[in-house]
């Protein structure tokens, strides 16, 4: 019995992967990362070499970060070229783009060859306080959904979006947690002055928004005010690990439960978002250390400093009712 099996196995025939009906191929292929379609793929045979290079395969590309750092600049320069590849073969039919390591250059780059983009989320960019990167946001009038993750944002970076972006609907601003307890007193009062600039900056130009996201966030209750007041149209609300907004569980809380239809709150999971961190604090440098599971808003471990920053005039929040 055991002989037969063996002979059976025996015969069947091998399996030529270059005759699958191209419409499979095509499936199997569109799985791959962009890093496998070009430096593997397209060498197996010509066959499949021919559908790397449609640019129907290119509409959707996604090129995965790096989640250890520092990333060497000979990895950053191959993610450039790579991502430069995959914008070319897609002859100005790229939709959906995710891209890392890159730069003013890149994104201009992209931008001038992909007019048709929808979605841009940009993975630990450099340079993005660049006030050219208007010029980029020009160039893509149809964008719906744009997102920065893990690279730094400022003000002018979101009211460009806006101006140039007519069709934006979802933003993504998600950052690693601002570590206070440690820097110089100058640092630390130099983040906690402009930490509401970006939730200011989204209220002010961005109030048909529907979908926002702000893992990490270090603004307080009145950026979260005033982005309740000025953004009415928003159906989700991300505010995983934004630890600077006291009263979310209480009015503040119930406010953004009843106004938005859904909300993640500072203490809900980071399923699904591998660049952002799960920790207040490292515990092995800090003896507060206090895991997420355990985070509480009302226990704040630097009151003394928001106490003081908030004891400010807000004139940016004399028009909070809507």
């Amino acid at each position: 019995m055991a002989s037969s099996k063996s002979k059976f196995k025996s015969e069947e025939p091998a399996r030529n992967w270059s005759e699958l009906p191209s419409d499979l191929t095509i499936n199997i292929l569109q799985r791959l990362g962009v890093v496998d379609r070009l430096e593997n793929a397209q060498k197996v045979c010509t066959a499949w070499r021919k559908i790397c290079k449609d640019p129907a395969m290119w509409r959707v590309v996604y090129m995965e970060a790096c989640l250890e750092d520092p990333v060497g600049r000979a990895r950053r320069a191959a993610y450039k070229e790579m991502c430069k590849q995959a914008v070319d073969r897609s002859q100005g039919q790229l939709l959906d783009l995710t891209v890392c390591y890159g730069d003013y250059e890149l994104l201009l780059y992209i931008a001038d060859r992909s007019s048709k983009l929808r979605r841009l989320e940009l993975v630990k960019f450099r340079h993005i306080f660049n006030e050219k990167w208007g010029e980029a946001f020009k160039k893509l009038p149809l964008l719906e959904e744009l997102g920065f993750i893990e690279t730094e944002v400022w003000e002018h970076n979101i009211e460009d979006a806006a101006r140039h972006c007519p069709l934006l609907k979802t933003l993504k601003l998600n950052q690693t947690p601002v570590l206070l307890s440690y820097g110089s007193d100058d640092d630390i009062d130099y983040i906690l002055s402009m930490r509401d600039d970006n939730a200011l900056a989204v209220g002010r130009h961005l109030p048909e928004l529907t979908h926002l996201e702000l893992i990490g966030n270090s603004m307080t209750d009145h950026g979260l005010q005033f982005i309740l007041a000025r953004c009415c149209h928003l159906e989700s609300l991300g505010l995983r690990r934004c630890r600077s907004i006291w009263g979310l569980r209480g009015d503040l809380g119930k406010q953004c439960s009843q106004q938005i239809k859904n909300v993640k709150f500072p203490w809900h999971d980071l399923k699904g978002h591998p660049y952002a961190r799960d920790v207040l604090y490292d515990p092995e440098y800090d003896s507060d250390y206090v895991p997420w599971s355990e985070y509480d808003p009302y226990d704040h471990l630097y009151d003394d400093d928001y106490t003081a920053n908030n004891n400010d005039n807000f004139d940016d929040l004399d028009a909070v009712e809507p």
